[in-house]
This record gives structure tokens, sequence and C-alpha cells, in this order.
């Protein structure tokens, strides 16, 4: 029955855990204080989700916060799990001491635990003709691979490792670091990750289409105004505080997260073909398809035939190899070509005789 409700599973509770760590971050209302304590009273498993994902967040606004949340007496009573999930997620020994000064309610510095990363800040911009790729790897250790036609900047501090994707697609490869977050702006959203890999492709002047590949992302309206008010569990993005995106989700963004999809590790795969010099094509329509190949091309496809247009293909064609697609749409779907100048290829259906 639809009115049921299910038991909240594990990603549920993480994404919950992450979103209150985001709202810790920019510092809680008294009424969500109090909305927060009745979640963590609801479960042990969400204080446990909390505890590891503040470690691992390493925000001070947001550790500090949740030292004069739990009372003393009722947090010494939770060590012994504490302790257990250092052990089960094998964190470092700064990060077990940084939980244990946690359940101590005591404030920690933070130089006691990460030496300061020297690192000078950085600015460049990043451009992709059509047809090329080019792979970049950051001072960081993170890589940034650009597909064709395809523009970011690159600003690197001791604070953040900020890049802005202007045009086209592109991968993120991130190396871990918990003092600078990796945040990528692209449109009206931003795309926060700590350690992990995801996909950014532009559909049009304001919407992406987001892979999560490895790990999980933050997905942010940077034009959101924050509504204390709202609830964790409703079924809509939540405005100004962020969505969690896991490994192996898809969504379009566009200020909010749309069309969410969970991928196989085949459909990631043929996702990222493109980095393999691949395009995988798995029914789209004849003029979709086309459109994805110009991207790769300075020629330009016409088809006068409206149900040409509609034709659906399917395939793995080689970025670039135009006389290898005009081939496979001649032997494979009846398809012959018009060459009409230097840069457009005329498409038209095989005729029959009868």
């Amino acid at each position: 029955m639809s009115n049921i409700r299910q038991f909240s599973s594990r990603e549920d509770i993480q994404e919950q855990a992450c979103l209150w760590i985001s709202r810790l971050d920019r510092g809680l209302s008294e009424e969500e204080k109090a909305e927060l304590n009745a979640w963590l009273r609801d479960s042990n498993s969400h204080r446990e989700a909390l505890m590891e994902y503040a470690s691992l967040w390493d925000d001070m606004s947001a550790l500090n916060e949740l030292s004069g949340l739990f009372p003393r007496k009722q947090v010494k009573q939770d060590s012994g799990r504490v302790k257990r999930l250092v052990n089960q997620a094998r964190w470092s020994v700064a990060a077990g001491f940084l939980l244990m000064a946690i359940a101590a309610g005591v404030i920690v510095d933070r130089t006691w635990f990460s030496a300061p990363v020297e690192v000078a800040s950085t600015s460049q911009k990043v451009v992709t003709g059509i047809g090329e790729q080019k792979s970049l790897t950051l001072t960081d250790g993170s890589v940034v691979h650009l597909n064709t036609n395809s523009i970011v900047t690159v600003t690197l501090s001791d604070e953040a490792r900020e890049i802005v994707l202007l045009k086209g697609e592109a991968h993120f490869t991130v190396a871990h670091d918990k003092t600078r977050p990796f945040i990528v702006t692209a449109g009206n959203n931003t795309v926060t990750a700590v350690g992990t890999a995801f996909n950014m492709q532009y559909v049009n002047d304001n919407a992406f289409e987001l892979v999560v590949t490895e790990g999980r992302v933050l997905v942010k309206d940077r034009f959101a105004i924050t509504n204390n008010n709202q609830s964790l569990f409703n079924s809509e993005p939540v405005s100004g505080e962020g969505l969690l995106m896991f490994s192996g989700e898809k969504a379009t963004i566009r200020g909010d997260v749309e069309d969410k999809e969970n991928l196989s590790q085949d459909d990631i795969e043929d996702d990222l073909a493109w980095q393999k010099g691949m395009i995988v094509f798995k029914g789209e329509p004849l003029e979709q398809a086309l459109a994805e190949i110009g991207r790769y091309t300075q020629l330009r496809f016409s088809i006068s035939d409206e149900r040409l247009r509609q034709r659906r293909v399917a395939g793995y064609f080689k970025v670039g190899d135009i006389d290898g697609l005009l081939n496979a749409l001649k032997n494979s779907f009846n398809i012959e070509h018009t060459k009409l100048n230097e840069t457009t290829i005329a498409l038209s259906e095989t005729e029959t005789t009868s």
C-alpha cells in the first residue's frame, strides 16, 4: 500500500547524516537542534552515521557543534561503539583521536592532528578543441579529463580546490584531502567531493548531466535560499543545503536534481566510453545520435525525412571515424549518404527495389 512507510535504508541514513553535517557547517537554529536530537534518539545507527560523517567532513564548525549536542554521560556510553567504528573503517590514528576528543566534549585544535599543507595558489584555464581530449593532473594529485570542445578554469589554494566547468564535459578523479574541499561549479549548481570520482556534461546552458562513478558528492543550488524549516524527509531535493548522490547514480542537474537513476557498472562504462575514444548508442533516435557525434567533428549531418530522424540506432562508434560511421549506417541501418559540401553530409534511407 502506498501509505506504508518503509524502514530507512543505510543509504537513506547516510544521506540524512550528510545533510545534517552540511547544516551544522552553517549553524543550527534552536528548532533544528531539537529536530536533530529527535532524529538521533530514533536510532543508534543515526548517531553512528553522524559521528562518522563528522569525522570525514572534518570541519571544525560542525565538530564543535556536535561536541555541545551530546550530553557527556550519554556519549561515554557510546564510546565503545565509536571505537568499533574506527576499527571497522580503518580510520587513521588522527581520525580516531578526533572522535575520542568529540566524545569527551573537548574542542580540539586542528593543528594537533593535521599538519598544514603548503600549496601555492594557482589559477589556470584549460581548453580543448573540437575532437580533442586532454588530461590534466593537478598539484594535489587530482586528475581532470576534458572531453571535446570543453573549457574549465582551475583555482587551487590552501583553503579549497575550485573548478568551474564553463563548457563541454569533464571527468574528475579527486585526491583525498579533508582540509580542502574540491568544488566544481557549473550553471546554477556546485558539486562538492572529497576523495571520489564523477563525470559532468552540459546538456544546455544551465543544465548538466552528473554521473557519480566513485564515492559520493554533495550537489547544491548556489542561488537557492536556505530554508531552516525544511524537513529531512521531504522527497524533493533540499534547497540550499544540498542533496547527496552516491556512486552509480546519474541525474540531470538544473538547480534541482532531476531524473535521478541508478546505473549498472556496464551503463557507467558506456557513459565514460569517450575516455577510450568510443561513443556508445543503445537505441537512441538517429538525430540524437548524430548530435552526439557532432560534438567530435566539424561535419554536420542533414536529414530531410522525419521518419529517418527517429530511426533507432545502436552500436559502438569510434570518435572521429566518420567513414566508419557512414559504412555502419549503410550496412546495418540501410542509410545512404551524400556529401553536399566540405562540411555537410545528407543522409537518406536506401531505396528498395521490388
